[in-house]
């Protein structure tokens, strides 16, 4: 048997087994949309029917600190890219000498 026959032997094998792979996971899914639930229920991301719950509870988020972090962090970058230089760099580099000194 040559080398070509084989390759094509394997090739049809594995598509067989992918298509069996594809056509038993459809077979086990209870649902593939909302329309296949009951009333109360919704079709989830793992294709089966959960009930709505009871409470919606709503999580309030503020983003003030972080937006102003994120601000700050964007001056500098603005500052650093114009100047070439790094704001406080030389104050930082003195006290780390003066540290070592002592």
């Amino acid at each position: 048997m040559n080398k070509k026959g084989a390759i094509q032997i394997v090739a049809l094998v594995l598509a067989l087994i992918i298509l069996a792979y594809l056509l038993i996971t459809f077979a086990q899914r209870e649902c593939n949309s909302n329309r296949d639930c009951p009333g109360n229920a919704y079709c989830g991301t793992d294709y089966e029917c959960h009930e709505f719950p009871d409470q919606i509870i709503v999580k309030q988020t503020n983003y003030i600190s972080s937006a102003a972090i994120l601000g700050i962090f964007l001056v500098m970058a603005a500052y650093i890219f114009k100047t070439g230089k790094v704001p406080f760099y030389k104050e930082i580099k003195n006290k780390i000498k003066k540290l070592k000194e002592d």
